[in-house]
């Protein structure tokens, strides 16, 4: 009959040690410092080095897991893509189903935009503050850019249910100043959720950048007002 050594002496068998490379920690931990510096240095004003120190891990760490800097970037925005996504268009479809006028129609669909990734922005956490912050930038730069890339892969379907809804609402509209009328709104949305201090600023201090609920309900009766000069009928 075999004898088990650890029987002998007492001793338990030593277990295999942990690969710490590959502990999914490890890995949240770069995307999360990495989601942190590219929303507010964007993606040529940071290098991997400083990911990893922000991290805290080895250099190689972030190689080992997302290779380039690049795909550490899309790993980010591909991250919370489907949630939000899934959320803007759920707050689409409410917003489908609201009954009335048809400026509170259209309001409604502003809103179902603006609202949901604002809410995101202010209670979603740290994550999702940075995360919003992240895609206005991206919004803001030139849409040629490859690391731009999962940023129309996950988002730009999105526009384009708002832009349909829009325009079945309005048939009575060109199709192409139905896009400029979501375009204008989207680009004043992007520009906020950046929160840069030029409205605390040109205002002396009366109003607030990161006062995102009141720019928001501002907004959307300012722009549902704004489709009437392009053709709208209320």
């Amino acid at each position: 009959m075999e004898t088990n050594l650890s029987e002998v002496t007492g001793s338990r068998p030593k277990r295999p040690k942990a690969d710490r490379r590959r502990a999914p920690e490890t890995g949240t931990r770069i995307l999360d410092a990495a989601e942190m510096l590219f929303s507010w240095r964007g993606f040529y004003g940071v290098s991997l080095r400083e990911i990893a120190a922000e991290a805290g891990v080895q250099l190689a760490l972030t190689h080992y897991h997302f290779g380039s800097k690049e795909s550490l970037f899309s790993a980010v925005i591909e991250r919370r893509a489907a949630d939000h996504a899934a959320r803007i268009e759920a707050a689409l479809a409410e917003a489908k189903s609201v009954e009335g006028s048809r400026r509170v129609r259209r309001e409604a669909i502003l809103r179902a935009l603006i609202a949901t990734i604002v809410d995101r922005a202010l209670r979603g956490g740290p994550g999702w503050k940075n995360y919003v912050r992240l895609l206005a930038f991206v919004a803001n730069h030139p849409q040629e850019e490859e690391y731009v890339s999962p940023f129309r892969t996950h988002y730009d379907h999105v526009i384009h249910d708002f832009v349909e809804a829009l325009g079945l609402l309005h048939p009575e509209m060109e199709k192409l100043d139905v896009q400029w009328g979501f375009f204008f709104f989207q680009a004043a949305t992007t520009h906020i959720l950046v929160e840069s201090g030029m409205l605390d600023r040109q205002s002396g201090g009366a109003l607030h950048s990161s006062d995102l609920d009141t720019m928001a309900d501002r907004m959307v009766p300012f722009f549902a007002a704004g489709f009437l000069g392009l053709g709208a009928a209320d």
